[in-house]
């Protein structure tokens, strides 16, 4: 029993310096298991690691008994347990199964994670490290992708969703190897930070140590920015003045000028996508120009507010009309080779405006039954209720695009109120540095715009690396360049 015990630990540790690379592929490739009316049946890459890491680690489970103890592991249950019984009065009794069951393999995960951090003091460090070296892999990519999709390559081959394509501004924005580009950004969250963070900790020991933090930086900030995904920009404006402040609060040494070297970094990786974004337009198939490139996508990310656009494309109207998406699909198969007009002018307020309506049906659902209003509509079935409520505005297989809002109309108050405790709970127990708060707040300000867990398995997971008092990759020199308080 004690060899199972050691080699599942050692297996399970093995698995874990695969996770990092493994979360970026969170939609590529899938397996497609089946479809019904209200849900497809896919398992993705970190779908398919997380059932094969419960199983590997069933023999740690007295372990983690004798580490957590009873009264810690009933409250990670708590949540887990609810989900389950909601699929009782789920309209999709199938997906709440599931959905609870992915839910519980990675709590399952979370734990045993935690517990080899403890064993092997270096493993921590290591993923970080693969992690950033992933995050630069599928960052190349990326760019990749763009380049293949402006020489014609088809989606079958470069694996960009279909609104992500030169079609639909004049200039591709990737997604990698996730669903969409709002997802691929998401994901360069946490290296994103982590570099930023390394800046301000002074996490190197030579120019040239500096110089190459510097560059892998810029290039991770440029990749963000080439997403084209304000949710996930936004959401790395909350993490970095987050970032920023508590290291002006802790007094890291040098601060004004790390501040000054981000600002600096930040600057030139939006000046960098912009004129890969004017080239891209200029290069496409489509009339854009290198400016219309450009002031297009400073309109999108500025949700319309800075508008520097050329008067033509000003007085166009962002909707997609049934001859150009004609055109679009022509161009993707390769049949019209002449100049065509890009999809949108500028800032697409129709995303917006769609979250926003999204919200206010699921808002309207939640509040038409007393049901729903206190234990939701069950775990899976917000798309079934808000169709049902509005059958002439929304489908059954819609999904909210909030995870709060989401949240609230499947699992109702009380289900909330009993994840807003336990998330306090742990908030309160784990150890905190200025990265971990910051990760926290952008995945928590990115939830605003998007729902589910399957594709944001790494919203879950990646935090854990900096749930730490450790110095993470710098060690001990945080210490050392922080301001003696005494």
């Amino acid at each position: 029993m004690k060899n199972l015990v050691k080699y599942s630990a050692k297996a399970c540790t093995i698995l874990l310096y695969f996770l990092p690379a493994i979360l970026f592929f969170s939609y590529y490739p899938i397996i497609t298991v089946g479809r019904s009316d209200y849900m497809n049946l896919e398992f993705s890459l970190p779908e398919i690691w997380l059932i094969i890491f419960a199983i590997l680690a069933l023999p740690q489970l007295k372990k983690l008994y004798k580490f957590y103890g009873p009264k810690k592991l009933a409250i990670t249950a708590v949540i887990p347990v609810f989900c389950f019984l909601s699929s009782i009065w789920s309209a999709n009794h199938l997906r709440a199964i599931l959905t609870s069951g992915i839910l519980s393999l990675l709590i399952f995960t979370v734990l045993n994670t935690v517990v080899l951090f403890k064993e092997h003091k270096n493993l921590r460090t290591d993923l970080i490290k693969v992690l950033l070296f992933s995050s630069a892999a599928i960052s190349v990519i990326c760019w990749l992708q763009c380049i293949l999709d402006i020489l014609g390559v088809p989606r079958s081959v470069t694996l960009l969703c279909e609104g992500g394509t030169y079609t639909a501004f004049g200039f591709p924005h990737p997604n990698g190897f996730a669903i969409e580009p709002q997802f691929m950004g998401n994901l360069l969250l946490v290296p994103v930070l982590l570099s930023f963070y390394a800046i301000f900790a002074h996490a190197y020991k030579n120019r040239g140590q500096k110089a190459t933090l510097i560059l892998l930086t810029t290039f991770l900030s440029a990749t963000l920015f080439l997403t084209l995904s304000r949710g996930a920009i936004f959401s790395f404006g909350i993490g970095a003045i987050v970032l920023a402040i508590y290291c002006g609060i802790k007094k890291y040494n040098h601060f004004i000028k790390s501040l000054i070297t981000a600002i600096i970094i930040l600057v030139a990786s939006l000046g960098l996508t912009l004129t890969a974004d004017g080239i891209f337009a200029s290069t496409s198939p489509t009339n854009d120009t290198f400016i219309s490139g450009v002031t297009k996508a400073v309109h999108q990310l500025s949700l319309g507010v800075i508008d520097i656009r050329p008067e033509e494309y000003k007085a166009e109207e962002s909707t997609v009309s049934a001859t150009t998406e004609t055109t679009a699909s022509e161009t993707a198969a390769g049949t019209i080779s002449e100049p065509e007009t890009s999809t949108f002018s500028g800032y697409v307020a129709e995303s917006t405006d769609t979250r926003l309506n999204l919200n206010a049906l699921a808002f309207g659902t939640w509040r038409s039954d007393p049901q729903y209003t206190f234990i939701g509509t069950g775990l899976g079935s917000a798309g079934i209720a808000m169709s049902k409520t509005y059958p002439e505005e929304i489908g059954p297989k819609e999904i909210v695009q909030n995870e709060y809002v989401s949240l609230l109309l499947e699992l109702g108050l009380i289900g909330c109120a009993i994840i807003l405790a336990v998330a306090i709970y742990a908030a309160i127990k784990l150890p905190k540095n200025p990265l971990f708060v910051a990760v926290i707040f952008a995945f928590a300000f990115s939830l605003l715009f998007f729902s589910g867990l399957p594709n944001a398995l790494h919203v879950y997971i990646f935090p854990l690396l900096f749930a730490t008092k450790d110095k993470l990759l710098v060690e001990n020199k945080v210490k050392r360049h922080c301001n003696n308080r005494n």
